[in-house]
């Protein structure tokens, strides 16, 4: 057999309407040729199945009927969705070289390439990883594909790179899902064909660097969409960091790995830098027992959207306190706004907001948004004030400035902030202060006091006691002339 034309298809013409012209390549169970259909003109796949020599004529025939069989089904989900390959058609052949049978599907052609050819390109460029927020977008369509593959009860159970191909659709480049030619079929699925949930013999197709723990031990669990999750996982992180999760030799080492209960693989546990809320819904896609997974792809991408969301979110927070309302400003002759930050500042990080009555800024600040922006300083949306980190926690607090054009007269009255309300900042650490602007001096504008003043004072008291005095008397002597006179009288 020729490498370049393993079945001798070139040149034929499959079912009287596929016409073979190239071979492509090949993966761990099939190998693919670019043709063309003859009635509608359009470029397409053949991928053919390999079937190993060592099969009995019996098992052969099993083989056949279940590739027949689930290529029905990837055509029925292919019209469901459009992240999923379209499927063409399918039928068999007799390879002209090897007289063996080759079953085979015929599906639409895609320009691009695939994710594993996208990474290794990567790897040769020493690229070390991507944002998650990147990797969440680029794999969102292929989720969406295998998360509506799960809602109709089909399990893909081969999930890895180099089924997940990068290509140009009218909404742009799309992550498209390859080859459910080895999905599972749930007894429940609506989409089943025959007895489709059982395996094929001791057969066991997968690639095993993304196979989940009940693919190589029955004993964990049942296969199962959380098979899928196990594999979206490992998947996400290889794009993260542009590197294979699991690595092994032969299928014994991968299988100890997965097997393993004490060795989770999670992003902080290969080196990835992410929140909380990102860790934990790694751990639990990758947890060893099947029944701590997620149920299915679009419950882990739903959580994982989440996490990205909350922990996005405490990120902000955790590295901005946004103060209370300030009081009006004074008059503008008194306000001072610095013009630029120190040598050796920190970016902003305090947020100041200022009352809807707030008078326009002074001289040297710029109205920005909500905010006080001083000039020359970015339109970030912040105050920009000099900072020094916090002895422990996110919070930071501000670093006096040196002179008189460091101050602020709008913070005259406050010394300190008295409230902090942002999430993931400890309530025990200190609040920031501000120093406030000293006062000047004012002279007095009351008069002084002179002594003919006092004395006018002092005799007004003298006179006031001598008139007490003087009436005290007079009622004394009225009070006794009544008593002289005679009871016979009243």
């Amino acid at each position: 057999m020729p490498p370049n034309d393993p079945f001798g298809l070139i040149g034929q013409v499959l079912d009287g309407q596929f016409q073979v012209d190239k071979y492509v390549g090949e993966g761990g169970f099939s190998s693919v040729y670019k043709g063309i259909s003859v009635g509608l003109n359009e470029p397409i796949a053949v991928k053919c199945l390999k079937l190993p020599q060592a099969l009995g004529s019996a098992l052969v025939e099993s083989f056949v009927k279940r590739f027949r069989d689930e290529s029905r089904i990837h055509y029925k989900l292919s019209q469901g969705n459009l992240h999923i390959v379209r499927s063409i058609a399918s039928g068999t052949t007799i390879a002209p070289t090897t007289s063996a049978l080759v079953p085979y599907t015929v599906l639409e052609w895609l320009e691009g390439r695939s994710l594993a050819e996208d990474l290794n390109d990567r790897r040769q460029q020493r690229l070390t990883g991507r944002p998650l927020a990147e990797v969440v977008k680029l794999l969102d369509s292929a989720i969406d594909a295998l998360a509506y593959a799960h809602s109709q009860g089909v399990v893909h159970r081969d999930l890895n790179p180099g089924n997940l191909f990068l290509t140009k659709t009218p909404a742009g480049i799309k992550l498209k899902v390859l080859d459910f030619g080895v999905a599972k079929i749930l007894a429940d699925s609506a989409l089943a064909v025959g007895p489709m949930a059982r395996t094929m013999g001791n057969v066991r197709m997968f690639a095993p660097a993304y196979g989940a723990p009940e693919q190589f031990d029955e004993n964990v669990g049942p296969i199962g969409p959380w098979t899928d999750v196990y594999a979206v996982a490992l998947v996400t992180m290889e794009t993260l960091r542009d590197h294979t999760v699991m690595e092994g030799e032969h299928i014994g080492e991968f299988a100890m790995k997965a097997l393993d209960p004490d060795n989770r693989p999670t992003p902080r546990s290969l080196g990835i830098s992410v929140g909380d809320e990102v860790e934990s819904v790694f751990a639990r896609a990758t947890a060893l027992d099947p029944k701590e997974r997620p149920r299915d792809a679009g419950e882990l991408w739903g959580m994982l959207k989440h996490a990205v969301s909350v922990d996005g979110q405490s990120g902000r927070k955790a590295h901005s306190i946004r103060a209370p309302s300030m009081p009006s400003p004074g008059p503008p002759d008194t306000q001072r706004v610095p013009e630029r930050l120190p040598e050796g500042a920190e970016s902003p990080i305090i947020e100041l907001s200022r009352p809807a009555t707030t008078p326009p800024p002074a001289t040297g600040a710029r109205a920005h948004g909500s905010t006080l922006r001083m000039a020359g300083a970015p339109r970030s949306g912040t105050q920009a004030l000099a900072t020094t980190p916090a002895p422990k926690g996110n919070v930071r607090t501000t670093q006096p400035m040196a002179s008189s054009a460091a101050s602020i007269s709008s913070m005259s009255s406050i010394s300190s902030i008295s409230s902090v309300s942002s999430r993931g900042i400890s309530h025990n650490t200190p609040t920031p202060s501000f120093p406030g602007p000293s006062s000047p001096s004012v002279p007095s504008s009351q008069p002084a006091r002179t002594p003919v003043a006092l004395l006018v004072v002092l005799a007004l008291v003298v006179l006031g006691a001598l008139g007490y005095g003087a009436w005290v008397l007079v009622g004394r002597a009225h009070h006794a002339s009544l008593a002289a006179v005679p009871t016979s009288w009243c």
